[in-house]
């Protein structure tokens, strides 16, 4: 059973920060937030997938505040975000990576957007990479081919069509917009939605949980928003490990969960004829992580540094 400290209840916000083995990025994390709280009644809840690097002992002495469940194993990302609703009863939850850092108004502004936007039922900001750069965090649902396609050629072609067309390169990033789904690294979610569609699917041990809801979003006929007037850093992979192992293990985790969404989405319809060759795209997108791990390409040139 998992253990949970005591912290008051709210009515406006929740954030949701699912921690394993994370304590680096968790602390710039937390440090982002408490410098940049938002001006509504919130609380932070983090949830420790039984991390073994003082994660726990670190929290229980310097943020007191924050309401704390610690589990003995690691129940995945999906599972541990519906413990912090369960335990929380706010108007709104944002589920925040641990490898994410807020900046001032960012919080606020989610807030602002959702209630201007009572359709809403997730809205996903504008994302920064460590380097400065745009992460296109909002995408399309692709078809059977887009999928494939983006698949096999998006680590070798990042600019091939599929990709671009998946990703929603051809959308403006400074305007907010109607989209099929947002990145999971940070998303806010409306209870009053949630309570609709029901939690995150827990078959997601991580990864495409964040598809899974937004498309159930749009199956109850809440809409999915990206909202740029909000930016968030997210340090990508950080949450996830990033040595060798854990890239690997990082890729076959998001091919099985890929899998999943498609059996649980396709099963019943025509579909379930192409699982031969879902199976062999995914497992050809497993085998280029294998061989980009091993056979690194050498970086050249420095990045840009992103500051707030």
């Amino acid at each position: 059973m998992p253990q949970i400290s005591e912290n008051k209840k709210n009515k406006d916000l929740t954030i949701s920060i699912v921690s394993y083995n994370s304590l680096g990025f968790l602390k710039e994390c937390l440090r982002s937030i408490f410098e940049n709280p938002p001006a509504v009644d919130y609380s932070v809840i983090v949830v420790d997938n039984a991390s073994a690097d003082g994660t726990s002992e670190f929290l229980k002495k310097n943020y007191p505040e924050i309401k704390l469940i610690l589990n003995d194993t690691n129940i995945g990302f999906a599972a541990a975000n519906n413990q912090a609703i369960k335990n929380s009863d706010s108007r709104y939850i944002i589920l925040m990576n641990s490898d994410c850092e807020v900046y001032k108004k960012s919080l606020d502004n989610l807030v602002e957007f959702m209630d201007r936007n009572p359709d809403a039922g997730i809205a996903g900001p504008k994302i920064i990479n460590s380097d400065g750069t745009v992460q296109m965090s909002c995408r399309r649902f692709p078809s059977l081919l887009d999928a494939a396609a983006h698949n096999i050629l998006g680590d070798i072609f990042p600019d091939n069509p599929f990709s671009k067309k998946y990703k929603l390169a051809d959308i403006p990033r400074d305007n907010p917009s109607r989209v099929d789904w947002v990145s999971g690294s940070c998303m806010i979610i409306r209870r009053e939605a949630l309570e609709d569609t029901g939690m995150l699917d827990e078959r997601y041990f991580m990864y495409v949980e964040d598809v899974d809801i937004c498309y159930r979003m749009w199956q109850k006929k809440w809409a999915v928003y990206y909202c740029p007037d909000a930016e968030i850093m997210h340090h990508i992979g950080g949450s996830a490990g990033g040595n060798e192992a854990g890239k690997i293990k990082s890729s076959y985790r998001m091919q099985k969960s890929a899998f999943y969404f498609f059996w649980k989405n396709y099963r019943k319809s025509w579909k379930i004829l192409l699982i031969p060759l879902i199976i062999l795209v995914l497992g050809f997108r497993v085998l280029l992580t294998v061989i980009k791990t091993i056979f690194p390409k050498k970086n050249k040139g420095t990045c840009k540094t992103f500051k707030s």
